[in-house]
């Protein structure tokens, strides 16, 4: 198996380390104490990635300022601090979200065409000295987050800003211009034939008055509008071209598993156990063995100061949605997608589902952060005593077998459960 070259560009977003040690936001880079000229910590470099152009928050909040390798790009003698506000930059009205440090020179309308830029400078580099080897790129564009500050115009010299009836608008065409540049760049070098091209949201987007809005809810929340995205993949040559695949649930979360089996990399032993891959559903909609049957949501909120509270959590089940609500606490609802994606109408009261809709809560519980132990014996994976059956019993006559075999976290929460603060006041 060929050994990737991996890049990683733009929003980080996974926590930021500070070169002497200790993680804080305030005044960051005038930390006294920190060297810049070493690497933070936490970074993409940490955990694989060989090259990186990176913000610890994108565009919306401080440091602002790009690292490259984990290295600060900016001299900390160039570092300010930018109050609340929006400014005036060479490409277009420069807004800052939340008040913080950064380069003196930060333009948040630049952001997406810095991280294009930085990236085909890799492809670049990596065609000039490394092509004989794959290549794994993951892009991370500070649109649409707000604030939602488009450029006058993009690096081809069309226009952006104002374009559209808002900002917000405006930053989705900058997108897809940005989409554009990476996929034409591919296409120029050669590569996609033998490039799988993958475009994805991590989210549900703003439940804003400028755009139509079908689906119920924003970001965050439990009803479609919360997290149902787009997923669009190109192979060519070998994924058919133009086909959706509408019929079965897939979650970001099984992307590991999927691009490991499509590269025909092995899974690590306990790696990625909630990934599903859909390799095989991607080459034909046919191909829907091993899929999920279910899939689940769950939307947490902070209550008090030291903890957070599952507040609702939810169940597809084919054309069914059942959402059981916690804080605060409404019951269950359940909907029919199929003839009300907007979720308008609840069905929980009708005698028709009332056995569907048991079963689908008893499988939200068993999916959950809160599951109740499994009275059943049940095989362990992996260790010293793999293929062995055992019983929670066993976990609670020694706790440390938690952290050895997970298994003990799946069928007995109450012993290994990691979440337990999460569940302390929800009535299951």
């Amino acid at each position: 198996m060929c050994r990737y070259r991996t890049w990683m560009a733009g929003k980080w977003h996974l926590g930021l380390g500070l070169p002497s040690g200790n993680f804080h936001y305030t005044h960051l880079l005038s930390k006294t104490g920190a060297n810049w000229t070493e690497s933070v910590k936490d970074g993409p470099n940490d955990i694989g990635f060989d090259e990186s152009f990176y913000t610890s928050g994108g565009i919306q909040e401080e440091p602002y300022a790009f690292f490259r390798n984990g290295v600060l790009v900016t001299e900390p003698s160039n570092v300010v601090f930018w109050p609340e506000g929006e400014y005036e930059m060479e490409r277009g009205m420069s807004a800052i979200r939340s008040s913080g440090e950064g380069d003196k020179d930060w333009d948040s309308t630049a952001y997406n065409m810095i991280v294009v830029n930085e990236t085909k400078a890799f492809l670049d580099n990596h065609m000039a000295t490394k092509a004989e080897e794959p290549f794994f790129a993951y892009v991370a564009l500070g649109a649409v987050h707000k604030p939602h500050s488009p450029p006058d115009h993009y690096m081809d010299g069309s226009p952006v800003a104002g374009e559209y009836s808002s900002p917000h608008l405006d930053l989705l065409l900058e997108m897809d211009k940005v989409v554009g540049t990476l996929v034409t760049d591919i296409e120029g070098r050669g590569l996609a034939d033998d490039t799988i091209i993958i475009f994805a949201s991590d989210n549900g987007g703003l439940n804003v008055l400028d755009a139509p809005r079908v689906l119920r809810g924003s970001k965050g929340s439990t009803y479609e509008g919360g997290h149902r995205v787009p997923l669009t993949f190109r192979y060519d040559g070998h994924f058919p071209k133009g086909e959706n695949r509408t019929s079965q649930f897939v979650g970001l979360n099984d992307m590991f598993a999927t691009l490991a089996e499509i590269a025909e990399a092995p899974v690590p032993e306990k790696s990625a156990q909630d990934s599903v891959s859909f390799a095989k559903y991607i080459e034909s909609e046919e191909n829907t063995g091993g899929l999920r049957e279910y899939i689940g949501v769950w939307n947490y909120g902070k209550f008090g100061e030291s903890y957070q509270q599952l507040k609702s959590e939810s169940l597809r089940y084919q054309n069914l949605k059942l959402i059981q609500h916690y804080n605060p606490a409404r019951g269950a609802d359940l909907y029919d997608l199929d003839n009300d994606l907007g979720e308008t109408t609840s069905i929980s009261q009708n005698e028709e589902y009332q056995t569907i809709l048991n079963i689908m809560r008893d499988k939200l519980n068993r999916l959950g952060p809160c599951p109740r132990d499994d009275p059943e014996p049940f095989y362990l994976s992996s260790g010293f005593h793999k293929g062995r059956e055992t019983e929670c019993e066993w976990f609670k006559s020694d706790t440390s077998r938690c952290s050895a075999y997970f298994e003990g976290e799946i069928h007995c929460n109450s012993i290994c459960g990691r979440f337990q603060i999460h569940c302390k006041h929800n009535p299951f």
